[in-house]
């Protein structure tokens, strides 16, 4: 994604009849292809008897707005209007599926979330979490307005499985980190419509970061959240066991302690490494000790280098040479004085 200025739909410039199609297609535009309806005309939303919420005249006396702006790593998105219903469908997922998720917070009105056979009712101040890969809908019975931060699958740091278990669950705005994030994430809402958010990406990189902590805290106790030191041990211990295997993967690693790549990158870069450069530096290592081993002087290099994930002796040789400044048959001969292998 690359970061954008705030662009802003406002369904009142039009004639009336034409209100409600236009601001479904701002919608759409802004988030992933949707369907909607006035309220009561929705496959989830029931018919209600009397009359409707203030202004609410069906299609032709809706009052919609949309407001969004790129951020780069996400896309942060005010919608409002009048009584409808939005839903997401398999046909309108097969009309285009990003993979993304979608964090509402609702700051007006009243809401319900149905998802994976859940229902989550919003309040102003709640947030919930839904997946765009699958199905859901939003009933809106009265006027509302909701922020939505849209978050591409691979920038949040659980994995889809964990997602999975949290989608259409009311996470209330009023206490603990679900209060902070509320608090936010309404505070990026306001900067919408006051200019626009500072795209900055450590900005981005420190709310995204506080969606985490904030979903991994609803996993508790149900499913235990292991700290940043717990999951880089781990992650390191793994690699270490599977040195040898030449397909060793940083996907692979990830879903051995159940997080996503994304995070397990966050994690070795805040120890200024990557995953794929640990890796090959612990093969490097193991290679270099097994060189210097006098146990193992008969043993071809290129043998060596096949059994800490080398495969390839001419790649093997130009990796090792990269990394140390000589070539592996050079680094024998050093530390064992002899040119065997």
């Amino acid at each position: 994604m690359g970061t954008g200025a705030v662009e802003v739909f406002d369904a009142a410039s039009l004639a009336a009849p034409d209100r409600f199609d236009a601001w479904q297609e701002a919608v759409n535009a802004a988030f992933v292809p949707l369907r909607a309806a006035p309220y009561g005309d929705g496959p989830s939303s029931p018919a209600l008897p009397g009359p409707r919420g203030s202004g609410y005249d069906g299609a032709a006396g809706f009052r919609g707005l949309v407001r969004s702006q790129d951020l780069g790593a996400a896309a942060a998105t005010e919608v409002a209007g009048g009584p409808v219903t939005v839903w997401r469908d398999r046909a309108a997922i097969a009309d285009a599926d990003p993979g993304v998720y979608k964090l509402g917070v609702q700051l007006h009105g009243y809401s319900v979330l149905t998802q994976d056979g859940r229902e989550a009712a919003l309040t102003p101040g709640d947030l919930a979490i839904y997946d765009t890969t699958r199905a859901y809908s939003l009933d809106f019975a009265d006027e509302f307005s909701m922020f939505v931060l849209l978050i591409p699958r691979d920038r949040l740091g659980l994995t889809p499985r964990q997602v999975a278990g949290l989608t259409a669950q009311r996470i209330s705005g009023r206490h603990g980190l679900g209060a902070l994030a509320s608090s936010l994430l309404t505070g990026l809402g306001r900067q919408l419509r006051t200019g626009g958010v500072d795209p900055d990406p450590r900005a981005v990189h420190a709310v995204l970061e506080l969606v985490d902590a904030t979903l991994m805290r609803r996993l508790e106790p149900a499913e235990a959240v292991p700290t940043a030191d717990v999951v880089f041990a781990g992650a390191t211990a793994y690699i270490d066991a599977h040195l040898g295997l030449p397909g060793l993967s940083v996907e692979e690693v990830a879903a051995a302690q159940h997080v996503s790549v994304r995070y397990l990158q966050q994690l070795f870069a805040d120890r200024g490494s990557t995953p794929s450069a640990w890796i090959r530096r612990r093969r490097i290592d193991e290679v270099s000790a097994a060189l210097a081993d006098p146990a193992q002087a008969v043993r071809p290099v290129a043998a060596i280098g096949a059994r800490w994930g080398f495969p390839d002796a001419s790649g093997f040789a130009r990796t090792f040479k990269a990394a140390t400044g000589t070539s592996p048959g050079e680094y024998r001969t050093r530390h064992l004085g002899t040119a065997t292998g």
